[in-house]
């Protein structure tokens, strides 16, 4: 069968596709090039006319202006270097200030000294003073010192980003993270080969951690002579910092003084301040500019890395083919060689990196193959893309080289051309990054579930890593001319005359592969002691591999970046944002990326991994320390391990690193002096650093056992912690047994015991009949606080694997036993607390409050009920004895077709859900007081009768009949009351009838009932000239009957496939309450904005969170309330409301067609100025003009009224906010923008310091010093505050934990727990005792909210004048700011003397409104305080100069709105 042709508007919205596709691509280009052009800079060694950057006179434009400055600088530090003497160095040059900085007494040090000589200089003596003399070199047996030449022997040479010819990746302080920029510079030692006694290096120095002693103590040197007196005029800060989170290769960061090395005299120092003082600017001299890091590296000849042995057989090897080889030149490695001294593998003289060389081989010494490409590409957006998400210089992360060695690859391949455009080379760079499988995890775990099928053994370590290194990719960056490099000629020529058969690889490349993978996995049954994947990228000559320091955990992450990176530059539909601002200037570093964060105390771990406490944790971790370091081992080791015990209850891990501070800190840095400068590093780059001059805070201890791992990010913290970030998936982050590998799989239950160790890897009993170990996880954790929906809010399942493989492997026994007592931080997740402001605490006998998600059940059952009752008692049935007339038993004319929630608690998003009354049909209770009134609005629903032509043709008898439904179905059920029907007998209290709806009170719950008339909406439909009145009528009953459903059921949806969802919501709304902003903000739009967090059309929501890959989805729907919560603030601060609309469509109901019309709407309504309009323009699928045709408001077949709609008539329809067409106004909306901002800055530093546990309830409430930016104060009497908890000014946010065993204490209790038993008790005069023996009277209130209603009737009289601020969940005070449109009416003006200089002849009078605000708020506010009360002065010209002069000498009293404030009682 042919396919059916094209409709004709999608044949039309082909064209307007493809030329939307195009004008994004274009300005995709120009905006990139643009921001290339204004951000990347220029700085050449040697200068612009010649020197190493070879571009001539004719690139001298290019450059920045400071450069000139640089160099000078740089020739000052080499004059300083060069006149540095000869000296013998030993460990005293790195002893601290003082000597003993510990507090146990032990001598601490600038820098880690882990060598063998060092270690025996401390085991000389046990006694302090024993140690002084042997350092002093008392004791020339065991003392230790090695001779320094002097600066002589050393060389500046510039590397990285500075030695490239197209400075690649160095950009200014702005496209820099706010970091000032940084050149590269390698201090090179002239090292003697022959190990003579005046060499530097010689001897065994590649042995034993040798060498890096020695050149972190000459950098200790270095930097105390620059910091000397004499030099700080020109040198001017030093500090000595990590070199990419490495704490054995320490550098030196130079800040360059602010004079630009201008002596220090009167002249220039007055100079300097007149230049500041000069139109309030900083003269030119006075800004910081750039940055100089010093990283040593010494000059080691490579035969010396092997042994004698492994060079005399190289020479053998040589002999017999006829030549001689290089002994430089490494042996072809082997499957089972140990590895070499890890110290080795950093040595290396190549000019243009910052890594580490792998598996002990030396660098190769030709020119860096990044140099070469074309100078376009070299100015790509890489590092921006890379930086704007903290994949930017941090320990395992990117480096400006690293990106250029990649794309160097990419151009020797001809992947890229010389033709190519940045944003081509960018979309090329992102494909091979994100398509390229570097770890060879891909189809890994359907490998491991296969082979696990049917009872067969899991995969062995060994397998796995074969399976890694056979998948993953090795790719070697070619040399012109030159087929195979002589390295892989050696390694075949080895293997063939070895033996055949023992295993080794066929190549070279295969060696690397199975070098660089280990048996790492998500399976808690397959063994994995050691995390030293890494992609392998080697150097042509093949014996470097440029990417061995990037972790597996960044691989997963960066690659699943690049992939969405891709789809962002493709375009997707739905994406509001565009592609340029979503690759390069939106910023989504660590602390915005995850779900949950948890704090590692590193002070606790365990220094050896074989002998670690506990039972069964050996063989989990620490295996790789020798060869990547002990302290990235334990940051791998963590990663790791996390990854096993969560399993696909996690989509990623990543631990932090450098690189991922704030970029918005450090503005005012520049000019801040030495220190502001390098603060402004830390708290960007967050990298460590320490002041030579003055008393470090920072020091290492002499013996390594007592030095714990140095934390990769430097995020000044009392104790040092390692921050991890996890991405859960929901739906099986709530998975309550981990079961283990089948009973004859011996291998793999050790594997399992040893990560969960022997008490929670038990034997249990499933029902298939298998017995297997398994870890349940149905008991909370010891010594934290849990509470009730986290499993569904914060994942708490999660969280409790986290804190128990964290205190098996890596906190030692002395650690746990504090934390139960007390006396140290929990390990838990961070901003968990938040929690506590909507869900109680969980326990053995917890609250009937407790559970949230338990009150909103019970409430949604009460409606489930009350709906079946309606239908089944008004269905129409022959009645004999009214001869066969139908009836129904409610007595009702027409019969109930539906019944429509409309409540917030019926769709989960009700801050505090409703508890039921026991005289509204509840159980029993046994209080000695019963509330006597509902506080809180009832639950609203409304009810929809089956068609009919009896309904009256007029609005006012529409009207009349509508309220005759309600009435006689209060009388139905009253009669069925009475008749004790058993239908009826959910049915207490009163039933209170009015026009609009009827109150009833059922199962303990106040129902609001509402007649949804479908015949009402034909009728104003119908009308041809329609009042203003019928219109506004018309709006208000589609809005409440049509709209509200449609809303509810989406918002529902929403609610149902993400659990989390509506404990944001709930969040979101106490937010709103404690900045008295309640009702601007309405809950309709709080909901909309939360599923736009959940259902961003981002090219990363369609992924599948419960799917998982070795690249999981970036961000997608958080998992948690406290991710949720930060994007929800995210979202309101970060959205330009004045420029673009926010459409939120979770179900993919709006078409692109639709979208593109909502955009020209907007614009339309918008302006060219942007100020027209709502302030918030927020457009869901219940929105559309025409939303009464979708859901069969219109009356269908026959009926006469009804206009045709055609296809014709539905495209025209317009799309218009309906939630915020009136609220918020534009000045809410500016004040909610700046302190969502605020919130979400505060909560992100909590985070980041760690101290969240105390600091998060300051977002959730404002000072007490705010009150007085109001115009006007009311105070509510005390009387009618039920819940004083939820105040905006002094809000309850303890959290009483529960007693342990075997100590009394108070009842375990939250803030929301505390909430609920106020509002349940209800106002105090107005609660009922309850006598034993006496039935109370049934006259509860099914609604007490006077102060709601005072405020709604305020702002209905006086919008105009005046805008109004309180807080709904405890009203203590209202606030009055006044507003700026006060010349709309006439009722409250006054005329004006002639001194007045607006264009107008009256003026607002004050007083008179205030006097009739407070006549209106007399029986509800107890005080009424003016703080604002400005009034035009009618008085003389010179009587009004006498009172300012007269204001201005009198003193002021210091008393709350003293001057203009008026307080009345």
């Amino acid at each position: 069968m042919p396919a059916a042709p094209p409709s004709a508007a999608a044949s039309a919205d082909q064209p307007a596709a493809a030329t939307a596709r195009l004008a994004r691509s274009n300005l995709l280009r120009l905006e990139t090039a643009e921001l290339l052009k204004e951000s990347f800079l220029h700085v050449h060694p040697g200068g612009a006319g010649g020197g190493t950057s070879g571009l001539g006179d004719a690139r001298a434009h290019y450059e920045a202006k400071w450069a000139p400055s640089a160099r000078g600088y740089l020739h000052r530090v080499k004059e300083a270097i060069d006149g540095l003497g000869s000296a013998t160095l030993g460990p005293e040059v790195a002893l601290l200030p003082g000597g003993e900085n510990g507090a146990s007494g032990e001598a601490r040090y600038r820098v880690p000294l882990v060598s063998d000589k060092f270690a025996k200089t401390l085991q000389s003596s046990n006694t302090h003073a024993s140690k002084s003399a042997n350092i002093e070199g008392g004791n020339p047996l065991t003392s230790w010192s090695f001779p320094f030449p002097g600066g002589s022997s050393l060389t500046l040479a510039p590397i990285g980003s500075f030695a490239h010819a197209g400075n690649a990746g160095l950009a200014n302080k702005r496209a820099n993270g706010n970091v000032l920029p940084v050149l590269d510079v390698a201090v090179l030692v002239d090292g003697s080969a022959d190990g003579g006694e005046g060499a530097f290096v010689g001897g065994k120095d590649y042995l034993n951690h040798r060498y890096t002693d020695k050149r972190n103590l000459l950098a200790v040197h270095i930097a105390k002579q620059l910091s000397q007196k004499k030099h700080r005029s020109t040198i001017g800060a030093v500090h000595l910092t990590h070199v990419f989170g490495d704490a054995r290769k320490v550098g030196l960061l130079l800040t360059p003084p602010l004079n630009d090395g201008e002596a220090d005299s009167k002249q220039n120092k007055k100079k300097r301040k007149r230049d500041s003082k000069k139109d309030g600017k900083k003269g030119k001299n006075n800004k910081l500019r750039f940055r100089i890091r010093l990283d040593l590296r010494g000059a080691i000849d490579g035969s010396q890395l092997f042994s004698r042995r492994q060079r005399k057989r190289r020479r053998r090897i040589g002999r017999r083919r006829g030549r001689v080889l290089d002994p430089a030149l490494p042996p072809p490695p082997r499957p089972k060689q140990q590895p070499l001294d890890k110290t080795a593998r950093r040595i290396g003289r190549h000019a243009a990196l910052h890594q580490r060389p792998r598996r002990g081989r030396p660098p190769p010494r030709h020119p860096p193959p990044h140099q070469q490409y074309p100078r376009h590409a070299a100015r790509g957006g890489r590092p921006l893309w890379a930086l704007q998400r903290g994949f930017l210089r941090g320990h395992d992360t990117f480096t400006t080289t690293t990106l250029a060695v990649l794309l160097a690859y990419l151009y020797r391949t001809k992947a890229i051309g010389k033709r190519m455009g940045s944003v081509q080379a960018f979309t090329t760079f992102m494909k091979f990054w994100g398509e390229t499988d570097w770890l060879g995890e891909e189809g890994l775990e359907a490998g491991i579930a296969a082979a696990s099928v049917g009872g067969k053994e899991t995969l062995a370590a060994e397998e796995v890593r074969e399976w890694k290194a056979k998948k993953k990719a090795g790719l070697v960056i070619p040399r012109g001319g030159a087929e195979r490099c002589a390295q892989s000629r050696l390694y075949l020529d080895d293997l063939r005359g070895s033996a055949v058969g023992d295993g080794r690889p066929e190549t070279l490349l295969e060696c690397y592969k199975r070098a660089f993978a280990s048996s790492a996995t998500r399976s808690a049954s397959i063994a994995a002691p050691s995390h030293s994947d890494a992609p392998v990228l080697l150097d042509p000559t093949m014996t470097l591999n440029y990417l061995a320091r990037l972790s597996p955990s960044f691989v997963r992450e960066s690659r699943s970046e690049a992939q969405w990176a891709l789809k962002t530059i493709h375009g997707r539909e739905g994406d509001e944002r565009g592609a340029f601002r979503a690759l390069f200037l939106e910023t989504n570093r660590f602390w915005t990326r995850y779900d949950a964060y948890v704090r590692v105390p590193l002070a606790y771990v365990p220094r050896a991994a074989g002998k670690r406490h506990g039972k069964g944790s050996q063989g989990v971790w620490g295996r790789d320390a020798d060869d990547i370091g002990f302290d990235e081992s334990v940051r791998r080791g963590v990663v790791g391990v996390l990854v096993r015990a969560l399993g696909d209850r996690a989509v990623a891990v990543r631990a932090l690193t450098s690189g991922n501070g704030d970029v918005r800190v450090g503005e005012g840095d520049a000019n801040g002096g030495e220190g502001g400068a390098a603060a402004a590093v830390g708290n960007s780059d967050q990298c460590h650093r320490v002041p030579v001059r003055g008393s470090a805070s920072v020091g290492y201890a002499a013996d390594a056992t007592h030095r714990p791992p140095a934390s990769p990010a430097d995020t000044r913290d009392r104790a040092p912690s390692l921050a991890i970030g996890l991405r859960l998936a929901p739906a099986a982050a709530r998975r309550l047994v981990d079961r283990g590998p089948p009973a004859e799989d011996a291998r793999g239950a050790f594997a399992f015991v040893s990560l969960w160790g022997d008490d929670k890897a038990q034997l249990r009993r499933f029902r298939d009949g298998a017995i297997v170990r398994a870890a349940v996880w149905n008991e909370p954790a010891e010594g934290v606080v849990e509470f009730s929906g986290m499993e569904r809010s914060m994942g708490g399942i999660a969280e409790r694997i986290v804190r128990h493989v964290i205190g098996l492997h890596f906190v030692t026994n002395k650690r746990n036993e504090q934390e139960k007592q007390g006396q140290a931080k929990q390990v838990a997740f961070e901003l968990r607390d938040v929690v506590s402001f909507i869900d109680g605490v969980a326990g053995p006998s917890p609250s009937p409050y407790s559970d949230s998600l338990a009150l909103h059940k019970k409430a949604m059952a009460a409606f489930d009920s009350l709906a079946d009752f309606l239908r089944r008692n008004t269905a129409m049935s022959a009645d004999p004895s009214h001869k066969g007339k139908k009836s129904c038993p409610l007595g009702l004319p027409l019969s109930i077709d539906e019944v429509e929630p409309l409540a917030p608690c019926l769709r989960y998003s009700a801050l505090f859900p409703p508890v039921p009354h026991p005289l509204l049909g509840g159980p029993a209770t046994h209080d000695r007081k019963i509330a006597g009134a509902n506080v809180g609005a009832p639950i609203l629903i409304q009810i929809r009768f089956e068609g009919s032509a009896r309904w009256p043709a007029s609005l006012n008898a529409m009207a009349a009949a509508k309220c005759a439904m309600l009435a006689r179905l209060a009388e139905g059920i009253e009669r069925l009351k009475d008749e004790r029907a058993g239908d009826a007998e959910g049915f207490d209290g009163p039933m209170d009838a009015t026009p609009t709806y009827l109150d009833v009170g059922f199962r303990g719950y106040s129902f609001r009932i509402v007649v949804r008339a479908d015949q009402e909406l034909r009728m104003l439909r119908g009308l041809t000239n329609p009042t203003p009145e019928a219109k506004a009528l018309r709006l208000s009953l589609i809005d409440r009957h049509v709209r509200g459903p449609m809303r509810h059921s989406l918002i529902r949806a929403v609610h149902a496939r993400h659990p989390s969802a509506s404990a944001v919501v709930r969040l979101a709304h106490r937010w709103v309450g404690s900045h008295m902003l309640s009702d601007m903000l309405p809950l309709e739009a709080l909901e909309l904005l939360v599923a736009r967090v959940y259902t961003d059309p981002s090219p990363s929501a369609e992924d599948d969170r419960s799917r998982q890959s070795p690249t999981g989805a970036i961000e997608g729907p958080p998992a948690t309330a406290a991710a949720g919560f930060l994007r929800w603030l995210r979202l309101l601060a970060g959205h330009d409301w004045a420029r673009a609309p926010l459409v939120v469509d979770p179900q993919n109901h709006i078409s692109s067609r639709d979208r593109r019309l909502i955009r020209a709407q907007f614009d339309a309504v918008r302006g060219p100025e942007f100020q027209r309009g709502p302030a918030m323009y927020i457009i869901s699928p219940a929105d559309y003009d025409g939303v009464e045709e979708m859901t069969g408001s219109v009356v269908g077949e026959g009926d006469e009224m009804a206009p045709p709609a055609g296809p014709a008539d539905a495209v025209e329809k317009a799309w218009a906010p309906t939630v915020t067409a009136r609220f918020p106004e534009r000045v809410v909306l500016g004040r909610a923008v700046a302190l969502a901002r605020c919130s979400h800055d505060h909560l992100t530093k909590c985070l980041q310091s760690g101290k969240g546990a105390n600091g998060w309830a300051a977002a959730f409430q404002e000072s007490s010093s705010s009150l007085t930016s109001y115009s006007a104060l009311l105070r509510v009497d005390s009387s009618y505050i039920v819940d004083s908890g939820c105040s905006s000014t002094n809000a309850d946010c303890a959290i009483a934990a529960p007693a342990r065993p075997g100590e009394k204490g108070l009842p375990a209790n939250s803030p929301f727990e505390r909430s609920m038993q106020m509002r349940c008790a209800g106002p105090k005069e107005l609660r009922q005792k309850q006598y034993k023996n006496l039935v109370l009277a049934k006259d509860t209130l099914h609604e007490w909210q006077p102060v709601n209603a005072l405020v709604k009737t305020l702002r209905s009289k006086y919008s105009d004048y005046a805008v109004f601020f309180y807080n709904q969940f405890s009203p203590e005070a209202g606030r009055v700011h006044a507003a700026a449109l006060l010349g709309r009416r006439v009722e409250f003006q006054r005329p004006v003397a002639a001194q007045w200089k607006e264009d107008s002849l009256v003026v607002a009078n004050t007083d008179d409104l205030m006097e009739e605000i407070g006549y209106l708020c007399r029986n509800v506010v107890s005080t009424f305080k003016v703080f604002d009360a400005k009034q035009p002065n009618d008085a003389p010209l010179q009587k009004r100069k006498r009172e300012r002069k007269s204001s201005v000498n009198d003193d002021d009293d210091g008393s709350e709105g003293s001057g203009s404030g008026s307080e009345q009682e």
